[in-house]
């Protein structure tokens, strides 16, 4: 089946981070991405972690460990116990070692994204294109340059870009993949089927009130051909006066407000000019 996969990046830098619980909503799967070379960066999974669970639910997520290239000029700057420990401890899907410069691992893990997307399957709007064509919102989240928007260009374009850009608010692009229907348990399978069906019998309801809609107003359109000028000149007239009636009432209001605020602050001069 074919999946389309939707990649958000959302940048890292604290003054970004009034916004980014926006984008939460409708996500399928998440990366949570950190540097292998910074345990600053890792550390900041748990805040990303707990924004998660609280906007988005319980949704499949997956640990990246980027910039595994460092790790044989610096060594092992986090421990793989400490690593394993975050993923036990937060029931994450997997622990995955990535490097955009030597594309590592890129491919496995979009797929493995998409394919926990699937296995979690929930056929909300938009994720259905049709009975063999599924749409996801996948997200990649942690700390600024831990090189995010490096591994989605890397995947979707197939090279890694020299010049490196801090995300601005955030970044998206898109691509589609392949995954074989006898990956997925049949369980999953039978759940899409399901998904997909009601979701041809919702289009159908959709597609009928819109043919109604649409008769209903060509029906008007006639109608209204058929008035007469001067009828419709009269209700206009109408219409007009009811206007011009409101718009009166409207400025009579204000000019009693603007009246009332007037003796009050001429009040207050007058009182404070001979009683202080």
């Amino acid at each position: 089946m074919k999946i389309t996969l939707s990649l958000w990046d959302i940048a890292g830098q604290e003054r970004f981070n009034f916004f980014k619980t926006d984008f939460f909503n409708g996500v399928t799967a998440v990366a949570l991405v950190f540097d292998l070379s910074r345990p600053d960066t890792f550390e900041n999974i748990d805040e990303y972690f707990n924004d998660l669970r609280e906007r988005s639910g319980n949704i499949p997520m997956i640990l990246v460990g980027n910039k595994n290239d460092l790790k044989k000029d610096i060594g092992e700057a986090i421990s793989r116990a400490k690593i394993l420990q975050k993923v036990n401890q937060y029931n994450l899907f997997e622990f995955m070692e990535t490097s955009a410069l030597e594309n590592k691992n890129l491919d496995r893990l979009f797929y493995r994204l998409a394919l926990i997307s699937l296995l979690d399957f929930r056929g909300r709007l938009g994720e259905i294109v049709d009975s063999n064509h599924f749409r996801f919102k996948i997200l990649l989240v942690g700390a600024a340059a831990v090189g995010k928007s490096s591994l989605i260009k890397a995947f979707v374009n197939k090279e890694f870009e020299e010049d490196y850009k801090l995300t601005v608010g955030l970044d998206f692009m898109t691509q589609d993949l392949e995954i074989q229907d006898k990956e997925l348990p049949r369980e999953t399978m039978e759940l899409i089927k399901k998904s997909v069906k009601e979701f041809k019998k919702l289009a159908k309801k959709l597609y009928k009130r819109e043919e109604l809609e649409i008769g209903k107003i060509n029906g008007e359109q006639k109608a209204i051909q058929n008035i007469e000028p001067v009828s419709i000149l009269k209700n206009v007239n109408i219409v007009g006066k009811e206007k011009d009636k409101k718009a009166k009432k409207t400025r009579k209001y204000y000019f009693i407000i603007i009246l009332i605020i007037i003796v009050i602050i001429v009040l207050i001069f007058v009182y404070s000019y001979f009683f202080r």
